[in-house]
């Protein structure tokens, strides 16, 4: 008796059909699963441009243990937040579009509720921008949060709204599952397309600089104030530089220093790539270094421990800053 009075309220002439009850379960349930998918389908772009960047990634049985445990929290954290999101952005706007055309006495379409959710974006861009901005965030804080706002609703509000339009209960259900399959299926899609891109060298992924024998030669330090002065005769002088080996890293205790003059020269790593060699008296633990960074900004530097814990002792070129 419910559904059937449900169905049955009027509408607005061409407008969606009103619903209720289940009818708006459903509408929640499609706004969460479409910000799931746009969260989803943004850390893939988010993995992908990080490509281009310095980046290191363990290896190993336990590595990729931990990278599927990590993916499965942040899947269940972006379906709790889609759930969250839906309830308090998605369903209001969804409202605010259906009442603000039955009070206009016109029909509730696609193109009236793109305009309510322009209205809604900027409301939010200035409440938040202007604030930023005001605070010495700078002014481009309000472009950028209405464009995020902007794209972030229009998918979701649009698939709710296809929701309200559907008759029958199960067809409403349905759209949230196929919302949520084409999701994912295009954060598939982008995903590997990424990786073909890269793979054929259409976009260019993180290479470690090619520095020259000439581009080493000068101090680099690290950040406990530790020197590590390259000559252009091949001589090498350290002072304070930083020892860290894998007990100190875990531990946490402080690590030792190094003194001394020796030799250096540029070699070549086990994986093939340059590195320097290093052959400093006191400083045998720290003998090679790899090069990381960019050209115009390199850096130096050895694995703490396993190269799997990703922990590294970095040197960038200059003296230490006071």
């Amino acid at each position: 008796m419910a559904q059937s009075t449900v169905e049955r309220e009027r509408t607005t002439p061409g407008g969606p059909e009103r619903v209720g009850g289940a009818g708006w379960t459903a509408v929640w349930l499609t706004g969460a699963v479409a910000l799931a998918a746009e969260g989803v389908l943004a850390l893939v772009v988010y993995f992908l441009a990080g490509l281009r960047d310095e980046y290191y990634l363990a290896a190993g049985v336990p590595a990729y243990v931990g990278y599927l445990f990590v993916s499965v929290v942040a899947m269940v954290l972006l379906g709790l937040a889609g759930l969250i999101c839906s309830a308090a952005v998605v369903l209001p706007v969804v409202q605010l579009s259906r009442w603000s055309a039955r009070r206009k006495g016109r029909p509730e379409t696609a193109r009236w509720c793109l305009a309510v959710c322009g209205a809604v974006a900027t409301t939010a861009a200035l409440c938040i921008g202007v604030p930023t901005a005001l605070f010495g965030g700078g002014w481009t804080a309000l472009p950028l949060v209405l464009l995020v706002a902007f794209v972030g609703l229009v998918p979701a509000v649009l698939c709710s709204r296809a929701v309200t339009v559907l008759r029958r209960t199960g067809a409403r259900f349905g759209l949230a599952a196929g919302v949520l399959g084409c999701g994912l299926a295009l954060s598939a899609v982008v995903f590997v397309g990424g990786l073909a891109a890269y793979g054929t060298g259409l976009i260019q992924e993180y290479e470690p600089p090619r520095l020259t024998k000439t581009q080493l030669v000068g101090v680099w330090s690290d950040d406990q104030g530790g020197t590590l002065t390259l000559r252009a005769d091949g001589t090498a002088v350290a002072d304070e530089l930083g020892v860290h080996d894998a007990d100190t890293a875990t531990s946490g205790e402080a690590h030792e220093h190094c003194d001394g003059s020796g030799s250096w020269s540029k070699g070549a790593a086990p994986d093939g790539t340059s590195q320097l060699a290093l052959d400093v008296t006191d400083c045998r633990a720290v003998s090679s270094w790899q090069f990381g960074g960019t050209e115009e900004q390199p850096t130096l530097f050895h694995w703490i421990g396993d190269p799997d814990s990703l922990k590294r002792h970095v040197l960038h070129r200059g003296a230490p800053t006071q």
